[in-house]
């Protein structure tokens, strides 16, 4: 009988946002609001995921289907946040590569990374590791990493691994199939001893962010041109990365990805072919949509005055306070207008911490007037004034079973204080930064989003899975804020010198 193939796993997993004030550090990667995210070392790292929707979860699964030894190493990730600090790369990058030299040898290796970390050592971060690892392990031992549609794709990645392979969908609900496919190909290098010709093309063009969900055009469009690719004799895999617009960094933007049974040539005629087309659309892959924040409330609450009490509720998608690209998940526009425009019906998230002390010295059931939101910087609006009562206090972590972007499980919040407010909006201060990615947020307090008129999700493609099957209508609001849709109002620094839209003349050309 045949030896079992041993496959590693390993990830650093971070989205930085390099415009964003909150710094991450180690504390950040030890307690987060999703508890999937965290450092997992070991059996922990199975235990975890084994029951989710993540790439571990597809490892695992493969592991079983395939019939290799899954190694779980370590795997170590927080909320989308600010640059990494030195201290961090370095103490989780050394205890990863001496698990892989101390466990080993390995007969290949799965990188679990987002694909878009920049720390301030490296502005490639998962290109550093990718190269780090393949130091240890050497050229003849496969490299495979698995990445998050938002990946600012490097070429360093590509050449220090064997396969890049991306998730397909935005929001993230291929999470395991991608993963899966993954291991194929790592296992036919192994067993084969092959290798993929592999090619990736970057056009000098930015993916905005009103354009990131898949299932609409344009991007579609792109996602359906390399299905056509993906289709044709010879191609082994290939993926599109659309980019994480708020890293200023040089790989910034699409990333067009083919790999083929042995032809390099092939491989690269594909990925132009991809790429031109997406530059040929480039502007209508950017263009920054939807309306301001007086603008949304108004129009949300003239149509929930129209609508039928069985309808859903509208959901206002918060563009520049989007969590889950790093923001800081205070903003308080939307909240602003809210109040200003006098909404009733009203449920939302707000960070804050410091009123939640407040409102934990008052206690269930007392009227407190607290100052809200607005405090992390000068990006997300002014503290607020909110007077009502306290009706509930959480230590704010819940689960979610169904589907849910990227596939995560397990969520905390941190200690979660609702206030029913005399003004008419329900508020739900939260203590860490975590994405509306869930209904159970709010069953898990005792409110239904569906009896609300209006609920603001602080987002733009991630709260779909979750709001999207209950909504009337969903309307993506243009804030300001750490994640704002607008390019213009960030200085770029390390980007290429001509990147579309930045440089509204900026030209392609094939290499």
């Amino acid at each position: 009988m045949p030896r079992k193939l041993r496959i590693a796993t390993l990830g650093i997993h971070h989205e930085t946002n390099t415009f964003a004030s909150n710094k991450t550090k180690m504390a950040d990667f030890e307690r987060s609001g999703l508890q999937t995210y965290a450092v997992q070392r070991g059996q922990q790292y199975h235990d975890m995921h084994e029951k989710s929707e993540t790439s571990m979860a597809g490892f695992i699964k493969a592991s079983i289907k395939l019939d290799f030894e899954l190694v779980p190493l370590i795997f170590a990730a927080t909320d989308p946040s600010g640059t990494i600090s030195k201290e961090v790369f370095n103490v989780l990058s050394v205890e990863a590569l001496e698990m892989l030299r101390d466990q080993g040898p390995f007969d290949g290796v799965l990188l679990n990374q987002m694909g878009a970390a920049v720390s301030e050592e490296y502005p490639d971060m998962d290109g550093e590791l990718a190269r780090r690892v393949r130091e240890v392990v050497g050229s003849e031992v496969p490299v495979a990493m698995t990445l998050d549609l938002h990946a600012n794709v490097s070429q360093q990645m590509a050449n220090e691994t064997d396969a890049l392979v991306i998730y397909k969908t935005n929001p993230h609900i291929d999470a395991v199939p991608r993963a899966l496919e993954a291991c194929d190909l790592v296992l036919r290098m192994a067993r084969e001893n092959w290798r993929p010709a592999k090619w990736l093309e970057q056009p000098p063009m930015v993916i905005g962010i009103f354009q990131h969900d898949t299932r609409d055009m344009p991007m579609k469009a792109v996602i359906d041109d390399l299905e056509t690719v993906l289709s044709k004799p010879g191609i082994v895999g290939g993926s599109i990365g659309q980019g994480y617009p708020w890293s200023d960094v040089y790989e910034n933007g699409l990333s067009c990805y083919v790999l083929h049974e042995d032809s390099v040539d092939t491989a690269k005629q594909l990925a132009h072919w991809i790429a031109q087309r997406a530059w040929d659309n480039r502007k209508e892959l950017y263009e920054p949509l939807g309306p301001m924040p007086d603008k949304a409330v108004a129009d949300a609450l003239y149509k929930a005055s129209k609508k039928s009490t069985e309808s859903g509720p509208i959901i206002l998608l918060d563009v520049g306070d989007n969590i889950g690209a790093g923001s800081a998940g205070d903003s308080t526009f939307l909240l602003a207008e809210a109040l200003k425009q006098g909404a009733k019906s009203w449920l939302q998230t707000v960070r804050d911490p410091q009123a939640i002390k407040t409102c934990l010295s008052a206690g269930v059931g007392e009227t407190v007037t607290v100052n809200v939101g607005g405090k992390t910087d000068s990006l997300h609006g002014t503290p607020v004034e909110l007077s009502g009562r306290i009706t509930r206090i959480s230590d704010g972590r819940f689960e979610d079973n169904g589907e849910v972007h990227a596939g995560w499980r397990f969520f905390d919040a941190g200690t979660t204080v609702v206030i029913e407010s005399d003004q008419g909006p329900t508020v739900a201060l939260v203590t860490t930064r975590v994405g509306n990615m869930s209904r159970e947020q709010f069953y898990s307090l005792g409110y239904r989003p569906e009896n609300f008129d209006i609920v603001v999700a602080k987002g733009v493609v991630s709260p779909r899975p979750a709001y999207q099957p209950i909504a009337s209508e969903m309307i993506t609001v243009n804030t300001p804020g750490a994640t704002s849709a607008d390019m213009m109002t960030f200085d770029y620094k390390r980007v290429r010198e001509s990147l579309y839209p930045l440089d509204p003349n900026a030209n392609y050309t094939l290499h």
